[in-house]
């Protein structure tokens, strides 16, 4: 039998609701907030899943729904269910509450179940132990029971249906949300200082990574706990949905993000959407596998932190050129002066403060495909002194300088280097070079048959005048995912992980295999949604018809 943690683990992914906290705590700590519609739509969604799989696969579904069973003894499968989680601290903490049919069958067939003993302490009031160590207090009213490890945060039981009344009306399957005071932010901050220091402590060097790998890894790693922290600590309400619809079997993850008025993230905010991207001219493909446009200003602290982990990647870079016994004292120095000029530039274009680049990659003739990018540059000529660098440094390969010209585009052609021949065939055919475009403002790629038409087409559309106003979306990405993963599976080969690439790439066969990302400033709100298609919910499903079959026959 599980531990009683795990049974709250467990209940964690399939049941989530809000619950209420003593104000103190609820101002002083960063909670999340989350309430899940009911158990029988975890059940049907779970089974909308199972039944894009094949006729064998879904006969797992009697093993899946009975494992889940054995968490619903007592459970109201209709009304909405949930927790709290409290972060900060040296560990989270949760809080539960579950609407029930029966307490004596909550009590008796699922705590008891799991050899979890129930001794009622007060009115309503119950504590839960195993093994005569004190697990958890559960308090029982109206319906529904409230389980937390402290007595006292358990002296109230919240109907979902009350407190999480708005997002229960977007119908969305599973929804989470934090709720912020502005008084209590530097409180906040502080709780969150554990959750950073036992991450970070928790990183440790890998067998064979370099000193300078290892700092890369911590210098991104506190970068992303920078952000996250401001999202925790500075947002007023943050909310996210998921659901899925059974009409057209995709699913979808809103997020809805209101900053705490005058911090650094609503002044992040309101620098979005405020221009127009410079490649607004450039049309978007309608057929593509992949297209990618952004658009987004970035604040002091973004750059900081940007300009931070491109100096460790530079010196991780640098370290892996060194320790090459097979290159040459000119090679090793030649690609120095590749990296550090590459760098250079990026780091000029993060201290200007925008991020502002698109790709398409779309179908061409001969099953392959055609691609075409570009990202705004500072500086971006200085590029040709690193491509001119390329074919004395460890990166050998063919470089053509100024084969052609495109407005105020040098464009210069690159040799694609043996190792990755084959994998670039897959994408973009046997044409085996890249097309790299040089200017002041920008640096442009294109490869794949037709690349240079293309590539001269997007940089006469970007510089005809338009009348562009700045585009309230500033992400918007759109990625099929079946060809990117034959590509990895290609270079990965049989390294771990290979059963389930072969598995994905089966179910993104049949199509709609297709990731959508896209974020919008309106007025002082970000909103975002990603779209998940029909072909890797088949993946998950057959994923957990591969469970089942080896756990639960």
């Amino acid at each position: 039998m599980p531990r009683p943690t795990r049974i709250l683990s467990s209940l964690l992914l399939l049941f989530s609701l809000a619950l209420p906290s003593p104000a103190q705590a609820q101002e002083r700590a960063a909670n999340v907030g989350a309430v899940l519609h009911s158990a029988n739509q975890v059940l049907a969604d779970l089974k909308l899943i199972l039944d894009l799989t094949t006729k064998t696969e879904k006969k797992q579904w009697e093993n899946i729904e009975g494992i889940i069973e054995t968490f619903l003894f007592g459970i109201d499968r209709k009304k909405p269910l949930g927790i709290k989680v409290i972060l900060g601290g040296d560990e989270e903490r949760f809080q539960f509450a579950l609407p029930l049919t029966s307490l004596k069958e909550f009590v008796d067939e699922n705590l008891g179940g799991f050899e979890i003993t129930s001794r009622r302490v007060g009115p309503g009031l119950y504590k839960l132990s195993e093994q005569k160590e004190t697990l958890a207090y559960m308090r029982h009213s109206k319906g529904y029971v409230s389980i937390s490890e402290h007595r006292a945060e358990v002296s109230v039981v919240a109907d979902p249906r009350r407190t999480m009344a708005d997002l229960l009306a977007k119908k969305y399957s599973l929804a989470a949300t934090i709720n912020n005071s502005a008084s209590q932010q530097a409180a906040r901050r502080k709780s969150f200082g554990p959750i950073r220091a036992n991450l970070l402590a928790a990183l440790k060097a890998k067998k064979g990574e370099s000193a300078d790998d290892l700092a890369l890894k911590k210098t991104l790693l506190k970068f992303e706990l920078g952000e996250a922290e401001r999202f925790l600590v500075e947002s007023q309400s943050l909310t996210a949905g998921f659901r899925i619809d059974p009409e057209t079997t995709q699913a979808t993850l809103d997020i809805d993000l209101t900053a705490i008025a005058g911090s650094g993230l609503d002044m992040s905010i309101q620098g979005l959407s405020t221009t127009p991207s410079h490649f607004a001219g450039i049309p978007r493909a309608k057929t593509a596998i992949l297209s990618g446009r952004i658009h987004h200003p970035l604040d002091s602290f973004r750059r900081t932190g940007l300009q931070g982990v491109l100096s460790a990647a530079r010196n991780a870079i640098h370290g892996d050129i060194q320790r090459k016994t097979a290159a040459t004292a000119d090679q090793k120095a030649a690609s120095t002066t590749v990296l550090d000029t590459v760098v250079a530039v990026i780091q000029s274009a993060v201290t200007k403060g925008l991020l502002d680049g698109f790709i398409e990659v779309q179908p061409a003739t001969g099953g392959v495909n055609v691609m075409v990018a570009a990202i705004r540059t500072v500086e971006g000529e200085r590029l040709r002194a690193a491509l001119a660098a390329v074919p004395n440094s460890t990166f050998a390969t063919n470089i053509t300088l100024d084969s052609t010209k495109a407005g105020d585009v040098m464009i210069h052609q690159v040799g694609v280097p043996v190792d990755l021949q084959s994998d670039f065939a897959i994408l973009f055919g046997d044409s085996q070079s890249v097309l790299v475009g040089t200017s002041a403002d920008a640096a442009w790629c294109a490869a794949g048959p037709g690349a240079l038409d293309a590539l001269k087409a997007a940089i006469a559309s970007h510089s005809t005048p338009t009348d562009a106003q700045a585009d309230p979306v500033f992400v918007d990405l759109a990625v099929k995912v079946g060809p990117w993963l034959k590509v990895l599976d290609n270079q990965l080969g049989a390294d771990d992980g290979a059963a389930d690439r072969k598995l994905a790439i089966k179910a993104f066969a049949k199509g709609k295999d297709t990731l959508q990302l896209q974020l919008r400033r309106e007025g002082k709100r970000v909103l975002g949604r990603t779209t998940i298609g029909t072909g890797i919910l088949r993946f998950f499903g057959k994923k957990m018809a591969e469970f089942s079959k080896e756990n639960f026959e």
